[in-house]
């Protein structure tokens, strides 16, 4: 039995006194705390993180002689990358939901669509950015970097791109519909943004089917731009104007998306 996914209309405001901002912040809320009820999630990811940092950066800054402080450069974008991979989860979340019938339910709720699907990217977000925040504070402390709006500016960066990737994971969730295809799809998708971008490799030691990619990946812009903000050296307008972009386009896209397959009746 499947629940009726004729819901409220889509307003800014719903009877009952509810604000847009807070039912968005409810359904926020609600993705966030999924994060506390899967602590092994957490600790198999900060674990990579660990070791991914303090082993091979460590063995493998000590071969690289014609890039200066290569460890710091990985440092920075290890975070950069993690975030990137965390924020696919709520594509899988998504589409698990659609599988058993939990979406159907969540309708239901007295939430307009536009509140729904934001609060969604906005909770899928935060929660990236909360498996992200002790890994960045790890790096700051070693690294030293201290200046506190260096600091705001590179979180800003971070929730840029989580903000984005998290779009893209939705478009993804709400546009394939084979649970196999789905898995090997975001699988390629997360390993392409990640690895083809400057976060872990400088770009001039790339292979150049690869470079000539990696300048328009969010993630490099991304990684651009904390990196330069952070070493003082100035804003990278360009890397944010990019990010910016990003967000726009894929939250736009996959707010499109969802709108067209829920009201398409593909999750009854």
């Amino acid at each position: 039995m499947s629940f009726s996914t004729t819901q409220v209309k889509d307003s800014n405001s719903l009877p009952g006194g509810d604000s847009t901002s807070r039912l968005v912040l409810q359904m926020a809320r609600r993705d966030i705390s999924t994060l506390f009820r899967t602590p092994w999630i957490i600790i198999s990811r900060s674990l990579a993180f660990i070791v991914q940092l303090f082993v091979f950066a460590y063995l493998i800054s000590g071969f690289v002689v014609k890039f200066p402080n290569y460890f710091e450069y990985y440092a920075v974008g290890s975070v950069v990358g993690t975030i990137a991979s965390i924020s696919f989860i709520i594509g899988y979340d998504i589409f698990e939901e659609a599988e058993e019938g939990l979406l159907d339910y969540l309708l239901t709720l007295p939430i307009s669509r536009r509140q729904f699907i934001i609060g969604r990217a906005l909770g899928g977000a935060v929660r990236a950015m909360i498996y992200t925040i002790p890994m960045f504070v790890i790096v700051a402390l070693m690294e030293k970097f201290s200046n506190p709006l260096s600091l705001s500016f590179a979180i800003f960066d971070l929730f840029l791109l989580a903000f984005g990737v998290t779009g893209l994971s939705i478009t993804m969730a709400v546009s394939v519909r084979s649970a196999n295809r789905f898995d090997v799809t975001l699988a390629l998708l997360e390993l392409a943004v990640s690895r083809a971008s400057t976060a872990l490799y400088p770009l001039a030691f790339m292979p150049s089917y690869v470079a000539a990619f990696a300048p328009y990946s969010p993630v490099t812009f991304a990684a651009d731009s904390m990196r330069d903000v952070l070493e003082g050296t100035s804003l990278n307008f360009l890397s944010i104007a990019g990010l910016l972009a990003f967000v726009t386009i894929f939250v736009g896209v996959g707010a499109t998306f969802y709108f067209r397959r829920l009201e398409g009746g593909v999750y009854a």
